[in-house]
């Protein structure tokens, strides 16, 4: 079962498991293991040296008004990095507000759009707040790929948007260009908006520019500095789109978003100037992450306790557990007895997987998934005792 049937049944809200965990968490034991987290972790000292240079002499050229207009230092930058023209970029309080605004500001009341599953809840819920209604497609086990045909196969008369992850949350999953553009054709030759979520995309390293706004005027991409970099402290966000929606997005925002934080996005703005840096940095991370995720899921694999599918590209994962349907439960159990944590498969639509994040320093990730390969054991073992009793 998953989202699409419009079943409510094994369908968990992410946001309200993540509450309910951290309170756990908070309340608990120590030395709880978090491989819920999807994204690297928050760069601390690197992000203090950047404010201590950048403020050393009182306040950088880079503070700059953001009142109805982005930091265009960060414009600059965010148009250099994704090779598309400055004007093509609108900033924004998170890539969650950027959702919010496009929703509000190109959708009407009883529009429809089209979403992904499994998929992370808050494109529908949100959807559903002004009014749109969300229809689901599947991204099929194991590779989560998608397919043009099974997308428009899925429209309906009166969809005017289809959202995608790239990469896929919760698998990983990456969807090349060359089919995103085939597919935004195809869209907008029926008039349709393509939504893309790219704040896994960076990841990738050598992915790219991605969709260029001034070739694909019905495609909006959304990034953050939350994912990319860990950053989620700063609150910057933006929209990439051609210059028809971003007009009407700039309208929407001098309404609803007119004045981000100078301070946080002068910072933003700071650490993009020093982008190679975190770029390093985050891919170091996970060149070194990857390898020690991939042999213990190949090790989980071979015991019978999973299934794996998707390369590791990203900083999550999505294996399917074998004969272990309520991932809810397994989830609370692996917290309580083990001490790990892992998103359940019902907060993306699909019981029966877990998200891992793998975004962790090596010993901490070591540890990590050796209490979840041992507690899956555990876990099958006690069930095998209790259908043989």
């Amino acid at each position: 079962m998953d989202a699409s049937d419009g079943s409510n049944e094994n369908v968990l809200s992410f946001a309200h498991w993540v509450r309910d965990m951290i309170t756990l968490m908070r309340s608990g034991t120590p030395g709880t293991v978090p491989l819920f987290e999807s994204s690297v972790p928050e760069p601390v000292d690197m992000l203090a040296e950047v404010i201590r240079n950048a403020f050393r002499d009182g306040f950088p050229d880079s503070y700059k008004s953001v009142f109805m207009r982005n930091n265009p230092d960060i414009s600059e930058r965010l148009a250099a990095r994704y090779g598309v023209p400055e004007e093509s970029i609108l900033c924004t309080t998170g890539a969650t507000t950027a959702v919010s605004m496009i929703y509000t500001g190109l959708l009407s009341p009883g529009d429809r759009i089209l979403v992904e599953t499994p998929g992370f809840d808050i494109f529908a819920n949100m959807a559903r707040d002004v009014g749109v209604e969300a229809d689901f497609f599947r991204r099929e086990a194991p590779g989560f790929g998608i397919s043009v045909e099974g997308v428009l196969d899925a429209l309906q008369p009166d969809t005017r948007m289809v959202v995608l992850t790239n990469l896929h949350n919760p698998s990983g999953a990456y969807v090349s260009d060359e089919t995103l553009a085939e597919l935004a054709r195809a869209l907008e030759a029926r008039g349709v908006l393509l939504l893309l979520d790219e704040v896994y995309r960076d990841y990738l390293g050598t992915a790219g520019p991605g969709l260029d706004p001034r070739q694909h005027e019905n495609v909006l991409r959304i990034s953050s500095l939350t994912k990319i970099f860990g950053l989620s402290t700063l609150r910057c966000g933006w929209i990439i789109a051609g210059r028809h929606l971003l007009r009407r997005l700039r309208d929407y925002s001098e309404r609803a978003d007119f004045n981000v934080s100078r301070l946080s996005h002068c910072v933003a703005a700071e650490v993009l100037a020093r982008a190679d840096k975190f770029d390093a940095w985050r891919n170091e991370m996970m060149a070194t992450a990857r390898p020690i995720a991939a042999s213990a899921l190949g090790e989980m694999a071979e015991q019978g306790l999973i299934q794996t599918g998707v390369p590791l590209l990203g900083c999550t994962c999505f294996p399917q557990l074998i004969g272990v349907g309520d991932t809810r439960s397994l989830s609370q159990w692996l917290s309580a007895k083990h001490g790990v944590v892992v998103v359940p498969g019902e907060c993306f639509g699909a019981p029966g997987y877990l998200r891992i994040g793998y975004g962790l320093p090596p010993e901490r990730l070591t540890e990590g998934l050796g209490r979840l390969s041992r507690g899956l054991a555990e876990y099958r073992a006690n069930g095998q005792k209790r259908h043989s009793a």
